[in-house]
């Protein structure tokens, strides 16, 4: 398995294109609405942690998200070697789920390291029933050491075709050196539900 390394293809010509794919055909297809944009910072190291509703909730926040994004994907996706180079240039690094994996925490620290943005969906599984599911404190303990903003986002589904999917982003948490992880965690989950509330109004 190649070594992950954190890039920012942003604005080659190749991820500009698929980046504009993927807009079109889900503002097309979803009605994307998307709020709190303005919350993002456009440069320097940041975390947003997000509910987790479908696998389209990557390329939707990739759309969204106005600068490059990295994010776990689980290990049996980069198996296929053609799918693995394509994620793999999406920004995507394997986590093994359900195990403390070290190499990935690694890389999910390198990125606000060099200045980049990490996606991370902290209930760690899509939601079954679109509620929001008990988190787990890998983000927080990422957003601890890294001392870097922590956006909580939402995204208000389902996907149906022509139905409206609303991604909603917050105002950024601030983890301070006497925060915990358990409380950092409490504040970002609380603020996603909020978002969500927010969205079905």
């Amino acid at each position: 398995m190649s070594e992950f390394v954190v890039r920012d293809p942003f604005h080659e010509p190749l991820y500009r294109v698929m980046r504009t794919f993927v807009h079109i055909a889900f503002r097309v297809m979803f009605r994307i609405r998307i709020r709190g944009v303005h919350h993002i910072p456009r440069t320097g190291p940041v975390v947003i942690g997000c509910n987790h509703l479908h696998v389209f909730d990557v390329l939707l926040l990739g759309m969204a998200v106005p600068r490059f994004v990295h994010f776990m994907a689980k290990e049996e996706l980069f198996r296929n070697r053609f799918l693995a180079a394509l994620i793999r240039y999406l920004g995507a690094f394997p986590v093994r789920r359900g195990l403390q994996d070290k190499a990935a925490i690694r890389n999910a620290l390198a990125v606000p390291a060099h200045g980049g943005c990490l996606i991370v969906f902290p209930e760690g599984h899509r939601s079954r029933d679109g509620k929001l599911q008990r988190g787990l404190p890998g983000i927080a303990f990422i957003a601890r050491k890294s001392a870097c903003p922590l956006v909580p986002a939402a995204i208000v589904g389902p996907y149906r075709l022509w139905h409206r999917v609303t991604i909603r982003f917050g105002e950024p948490i601030e983890p301070n050196p006497e925060d915990t992880n358990e409380s950092v965690l409490e504040t970002l989950m609380t603020r996603i539900q909020q978002l969500l509330d927010e969205g079905h109004r």
